[in-house]
């Protein structure tokens, strides 16, 4: 009982993600992960609730220092990820006999992959290296079934909890960037930063989602002048990683996040840790000002100079417009060497591969996702809308929605709240009955 409890606090939770830092640091991946994939195996193999094997899988995906390997030179440990996880939940499945067919957003993951197939029609080759990629969108639907139908009761804390522990790690991991490289200014005016995991956008991504859960406990806590530092630090690690189109997508939720924060009766006290908090902020921006500055040359126009994505939205829209009912297929983008490519916009993307099935299948998936997550109007819930929202909004002018490492966050959010809405209906249920005996 004791091993359990742990495996669900806030202490499992900063442990792991203690030691994904020191691993990403020192860059002992090769130990670490293979590491972090037993112990996975072994929660698969071993607890009915799959909820404690979450932050594993989410803490390996932050782990990786550096992916510069050409094809020769893939690490093991690379291979035995999807070995370790699939074959965890697949001993998972077999040993507590899981039901993974369930799931409110079963129509619009099955409008999509009609969509996937009938896009084959137009694509103009199918070969082995489509079917791969045919192959991960299918993987989407099994990781969403998958999440859905193997936890537990309601884990919309530990979700949360969870995505704090990570936005600190992440901001972590920019600091120690830009603590190694050798000239900052020169490291913000050429854009050099990347975290091995991910590029700039990435962890953009990644922050847009993490930072409102420390605006939840910002209007939780009495005293939350810790929350709203953590908070400010986060927004200055977003412009440090250098995405215009995050801080753009950010910007947009921000207003939401302040109406969030300070519809409550502690505005008062929110109000003066954020001025204090601001304050101090300001002056470390005068004393480092070269360092703002390089980064304000490079948000100066935001996104309305030429950073090539006109002319990307233009084909894509060209692209659907020849070929509107079924798309193009998976590959309706390619460069000059044949690699794919995506159209930095979720629903050009879809419309341009998957014709207007796909953006069926979209449409559907995104109301349904908002819908499980709204289903009852909370702080939490709330706050978890707003992620999302952002998420998306990002989506808008980079890839977000359909790259695998996001729709394992987006799948894990829905499943969580899925099963926590269950969980209250169940709870209500059985206090009316209670009640009428």
């Amino acid at each position: 009982m004791k091993q359990q409890s742990f495996l669900y606090s806030t202490g499992y939770l900063a442990i792991a993600s203690g030691v994904t830092l020191i691993i990403w640091m020192t860059g002992l991946e090769s130990i670490g992960i293979p590491i972090f994939l037993v112990f996975l195996f072994l929660l698969f193999l071993l607890s009915r609730d799959i909820m404690p094997a979450i932050p594993l899988l989410m803490n390996a995906l932050f782990m990786v220092s550096q992916t510069e390997w050409s094809m020769e030179l893939i690490p093991l440990y690379i291979y035995l990820v999807p070995v370790a996880l699939v074959g965890g939940i697949v001993a998972h499945i077999i040993r507590f006999r899981v039901n993974i067919f369930k799931g409110k957003m079963t129509m619009g993951i099955g409008i999509m992959f009609l969509a996937m197939l009938l896009s084959t029609i137009n694509a103009e080759h199918v070969d082995i290296n489509y079917l791969f990629y045919a192959l991960i969108g299918l993987t989407y639907a099994f990781v969403y079934f998958y999440f859905v139908n193997s936890l537990e009761g309601n884990h919309t804390d530990y979700l949360i909890r969870m995505m704090v522990i990570l936005g600190f790690l992440i901001v972590s991991q920019v600091l120690v960037y830009y603590l190694r490289v050798d000239d900052v200014i020169l490291a913000l005016e050429q854009k050099t930063i990347t975290l091995g995991w991910g590029i700039s956008n990435y962890v953009a991504t990644y922050l847009i989602m993490f930072i409102p859960m420390a605006f939840y406990y910002a209007r939780k806590q009495k005293i939350n002048f810790p929350w709203i530092l953590l908070i400010v630090i986060e927004i200055m690690a977003l412009f440090f990683t250098l995405s215009r189109g995050g801080i753009v997508a950010f910007l947009a939720t921000l207003p939401f996040l302040i109406v969030y924060l300070f519809k409550t009766n502690t505005w008062k006290s929110s109000l003066i840790s954020f001025i204090g908090v601001i304050a101090v902020m300001g002056l470390i921006i005068i004393i480092f000002k070269d360092l703002f500055l390089a980064i304000f040359d490079r948000f100066a126009v935001l996104l309305l100079d030429d950073t090539g994505r006109i002319e990307i939205y233009i084909d894509a829209w060209e692209t659907f417009k020849e070929k509107p009912l079924f798309g193009a297929g998976i590959f309706a983008r390619v460069d000059e060497f044949g690699n794919f490519r995506m159209f930095h916009n979720t629903i050009l993307h879809v419309m341009a591969c998957f014709g207007l099935v796909g953006l069926v299948g979209l449409v559907i998936q995104v109301i349904m996702m908002f819908r499980i997550i709204l289903t009852r109007i909370n702080e939490k819930t709330v706050i978890l809308g707003i992620a999302v929202l952002g998420a998306h909004i990002h989506g808008m002018v980079d890839n977000v929605y359909l790259m695998p490492q996001f729709m394992i966050l987006f799948f894990l959010i829905i499943a969580v709240m899925e099963n926590a809405n269950k969980q209250i209906a169940n709870d209500s249920i059985l206090l009316r009955a209670e009640g009428a005996s």
